[in-house]
């Protein structure tokens, strides 16, 4: 058991110290190379073969219609809400399209605010 007076000396050095927690929303914090966050989808690479659809293990995947995708005119749907980030999906896409990014905001208001990003490149 450590002594009383160990303990003052020891909160005294912190009370005057450093603090040890950082200010969240005012500092920015950047994740870490291999974090898996918010989904990215580049739809000129996807063929819409829906072998990320049929891997998901939650089912947090839906194939919708787009003109975008070619040959299939289907696309993957990601919903964020029920997705355990596995990264099955970027795994098993034979073109490269889907991607986790390290982007680690995932909040929103209403659940379309919690998307997967579509970009066209």
């Amino acid at each position: 058991m450590k002594k009383w007076g160990y303990t003052y000396k020891e909160a005294l050095k912190r009370l005057f110290g450093k603090p040890y927690t950082i200010h969240y929303p005012f500092t920015d914090i950047k994740a870490f190379e291999g974090y898996r966050g918010k989904i990215s989808l580049n739809v000129n690479k996807c063929t819409g073969c829906s072998l990320c659809f049929r891997v998901c293990p939650a089912s947090a995947i839906e194939m919708v219609p787009d003109e975008r995708v070619k040959p299939a005119k289907r696309r993957p749907h990601f919903k964020l809400a029920d997705c355990c980030y596995c990264a099955l999906c970027a795994e098993y896409c034979p073109t490269g399209a889907i991607k986790l990014t390290t982007d680690y905001h995932l909040y929103g208001f209403d659940k379309r605010d919690v998307s997967a990003e579509v970009k066209s490149e």
